[in-house]
């Protein structure tokens, strides 16, 4: 075996923790006359059936002697990872070499580069929730609703979220190619886009008829609960006695955030409680950091996800807030990123959360207090925005 491959090997080995089992298959083929070193591997690997070890050295040794074109040790180093994954059966297990991680923690920071969508899956769609303004993918033509197919040539039968947004993410100035169904068409709409840096805020806040504070939230990254609770101080200093939280098309992020979100409304109690597979549920309870006990209305649509359904739940379990929308997505599950030793990180499922009631939600939702289903594109223009306007009729209720 050569150097490089015994290292690929040690390293799948190390990372051997996460399996449970390996998927099986079936190769159709025959044999060559000619031996190709099968001795000497066979004394190396004398096991059969062999252990992980074993198995993963046989496979290294048949690629270094045979393979028209061997592979690199970081490319088998990334198949191997990605394989041993998929063993899993978890649509959310993804592994990040070194680029893809480092662009993963700046999108938990609040900053990357990209074109300027955020995406979710829909079963096994990769979907456009919402286009933002001023962005290359604004300037391209890319639509809400439109289903990426294809990235930079590669079709797949499910394209994960996270992965996708690793791969349409990277450098300022590169491109990216989208090959994007539209209205259920079937021909393929290529879009080819260069990368810029995004600058969005996270939070959008303004007073609604003198007196209710609507806020805006994104995502669940590390600085949200910092960035509502400033929001809700200026709006309670220019006279809001009531807020509108809207976390519509919030495809999550932190469960960090997600409770120290809801605790700026919650005082006391369990917000979520996270089951994994010992089936000893961890309970996450409020921080006692709230920021307003005012009238709450929470808006949320089925691309609310994640961190925004924990926050729902909570919400909704503790009567906290009248919860205004439509059936939230229902992606009750936690993953956790785990950095690895020799450069990058994976990231799998390790559990599933209950709301403080002890509802399940992962692939149901929440189901919201008020039902106004709407045109997700209809959030953009206040006017045909049925959905806050409900909203501002409930809270103004709840303040009478």
């Amino acid at each position: 075996m050569s150097k490089a491959l015994k290292v690929v090997a040690a390293v799948v080995i190390a990372a051997v923790f996460l399996i449970t089992a390996f998927a099986g298959g079936v190769l159709v083929g025959r044999v060559a006359s000619g031996d190709f070193g099968q001795a000497e591997r066979m004394a190396v690997n004398p096991s059969a059936s062999g252990d992980v070890e074993s198995a993963v050295g046989e496979v290294a040794d048949i690629i270094d002697d045979l393979a028209l074109r061997p592979s690199s040790e970081e490319s088998l180093t990334a198949g191997a990872i990605r394989g041993m994954l998929e063993s899993l059966e978890d649509s959310h297990a993804v592994y990040f070499d070194d680029e893809h991680y480092q662009y993963f923690n700046e999108q938990s920071m609040g900053a990357f580069y990209g074109i300027g969508i955020t995406i979710s899956n829909d079963g096994d769609d990769l979907v456009v929730n919402s286009v933002i303004e001023d962005t290359p993918a604004a300037e391209a033509g890319l639509k809400p609703s439109d289903l990426i197919i294809e990235i930079d040539g590669e079709a797949r039968p499910r394209w994960d979220v996270d992965e996708a947004v690793l791969r349409i993410r990277g450098e300022e100035g590169t491109t990216v190619r989208l090959g994007v169904r539209r209205d259920g068409a079937d021909d393929l709409l290529e879009f080819t886009i260069a990368r810029a840096k995004i600058e969005v805020p996270n939070i959008k806040s303004e007073l609604l008829e003198g007196d209710i504070g609507y806020i805006k939230l994104e995502g669940f990254n590390q600085n949200a609960a910092t960035e509502v609770r400033s929001a809700i101080e200026e709006l309670t200093a220019e006279g809001a006695e009531g807020f509108v939280l809207d976390v519509r098309n919030n495809p999550g992020g932190l469960l960090s955030a997600s409770v120290e979100v809801s605790s700026l409304f919650i005082s006391d109690g369990v917000i979520v409680s996270v089951e994994d597979r010992s089936g000893e549920p961890e309970r996450y309870r409020a921080t006692g950091k709230t920021a307003t006990d005012a009238p709450l209305v929470l808006l949320v649509n089925g691309n609310s996800a994640s961190a925004s359904e924990i926050v729902a739940g909570a919400l909704k379990d503790h009567g906290r807030a009248t919860i205004v929308g439509e059936q939230t997505f229902g992606k009750g599950s936690v993953q956790q990123i785990e950095e690895l030793t020799f450069g990058g990180a994976v990231k799998l499922t390790i559990a599933h959360y209950l709301t403080p009631k002890g509802t399940a939600i992962n692939g149901v939702g929440l189901s919201p207090d008020v039902v106004v289903e709407m045109d997700h594109e209809l959030i953009a223009e206040r006017e045909t925005d049925t959905q806050l306007q409900r909203a501002l009729e409930v809270l103004r209720e709840k303040m009478r």
